[in-house]
C-alpha cells in the first residue's frame, strides 16, 4: 500500500475520517442496491438503443431507396430524351409532308439553313 493514501501502521489517515464539524456519518453509498429498478433502468436503455437502432436502419433503407428510384426516373428520362432527340434529328435531316392541305413540306436543315444564308445575299 502507498504511504499517500494510508499511514504507516496500515490504517487510513486523518484525510478518510470524518471529524465532528461534520456532523453524523453519511450512509455508504449504494450499500443497499435496488435490483428491479436497475433492471428497469437496464430494459431502458437496451430498449432506446433497440428502438434507435431501429429508426436508424429504416431511415437509411428509405434514403437507399430514393436515391435508387432518382437513378431509374434518371435513367428512362434520358432514354426518353435520346429516343426523342434521334427522332429529332432524322426529321431535321429528311424531306417530309408537314401539313398536305396546306402544302407545307420539311426539308433537310442543311439546306433550309443554305436557303435562308442565299435570300439574306441576294438583299
Amino acid at each position: 500500500m502507498s504511504s499517500h493514501n494510508h499511514s504507516s501502521d496500515g490504517h487510513a489517515d486523518a484525510w478518510h475520517h470524518h471529524s465532528a464539524a461534520e456532523g453524523v456519518p453519511q450512509h455508504e453509498h449504494a450499500a443497499t442496491v435496488d435490483t428491479f429498478a436497475t433492471f428497469q433502468v437496464l430494459v431502458g436503455i437496451l430498449g432506446f438503443t433497440a428502438v434507435f437502432i431501429l429508426v436508424t436502419i429504416l431511415y437509411f433503407n428509405v434514403s437507399v431507396r430514393q436515391q435508387q428510384e432518382l437513378k431509374i426516373e434518371t435513367i428512362g428520362a434520358a432514354e426518353m430524351a435520346l429516343a426523342t432527340k434521334g427522332q429529332v434529328q432524322a426529321e431535321l435531316g429528311s424531306f417530309g409532308v408537314v401539313d398536305a392541305d396546306k402544302k407545307i413540306v420539311r426539308i433537310p436543315i442543311d439546306r433550309a439553313m443554305d436557303r435562308v444564308v442565299k435570300s439574306y445575299q441576294k438583299r
